[in-house]
């Protein structure tokens, strides 16, 4: 296939159906494997900085690996809003005038028509995590404690001591499963799991994948928050 065939694929609205499809679910890969990651804290101090250790060694491979897969998310995410944000403006387009009752109803569910404004939430709330929880900038400002390198453990326990701070990941998480609800359901769909024996399977998915990261997440801010984190 020409470069030329490449760039109509990717540039329709089928293409780009797929482009978000595809990097969405590997987005959902990540955040799966960094919540298990995150439940060590519940096991131990040693092991959560076991595993943020791991991590920052480029997961046992070398540090220039991590950069690699920071890339690879972060184009992963661009390729994923961009593609959000051109089928946003084809339907618009395909639905210049309003359904009648003056209501622009479309056949989605309520997760779906403000699946962009809660894309553009969650990604404010990246920024914000990786400042908080990764590059430490936010530490001292919100907690008035030094951000401590290579101790992750402690890091996560006075950031997510503050209230304010754990319902913020809570009501973000609660956002993060609108989110993956719809998103995981229409990205199967579109990626060819369409027959009508899985629907069964694609509701469950719909269902399970949000459950399961964000149950998971909201379990550890509470743990920390209430205090029944392992030491």
């Amino acid at each position: 296939m020409g470069k030329n065939a490449v760039a109509v694929l990717t540039q329709s609205t089928v293409g780009q159906k797929v482009v978000m499809a595809t990097t969405g679910l590997i987005m959902v890969g990540w955040l799966a494997l960094h919540m298990f990651g995150n439940l060590l804290v519940f096991v131990g101090k040693h092991e959560f900085d076991a595993y943020a250790e791991w991590i920052q060694s480029g997961f046992g491979a070398s540090p220039e690996f991590l950069w690699l897969m920071r890339v690879f998310m972060l184009a992963a995410i661009a390729l994923h809003i961009r593609a959000a944000v051109a089928l946003t403006a084809r339907n618009r387009a395909a639905r210049p005038n309003r359904y009648a009752g003056g209501h622009q109803l479309r056949r989605t569910t309520y997760a779906a028509r403000f699946m962009l404004l809660g894309g553009l939430v969650l990604l404010a709330f990246l920024a914000f995590h990786l400042a908080h929880l990764t590059l430490g900038v936010l530490h001292e400002p919100l907690h008035g404690q030094a951000f401590v390198r290579g101790q992750a453990y402690d890091n996560l326990m006075v950031g997510l001591s503050n209230p304010v701070v754990a319902a913020f990941y809570i009501v973000a998480n609660l956002a993060l499963g609108a989110h993956l609800w719809h998103g995981v359901t229409s990205g199967l769909q579109t990626l060819g799991v369409n027959h009508p024996r899985y629907d069964g399977l694609k509701a469950a998915a719909g269902i399970a994948v949000p459950g399961l990261i964000v149950g998971g997440n909201i379990l550890i801010a509470l743990g920390v928050l209430l205090g029944v984190a392992a030491a």
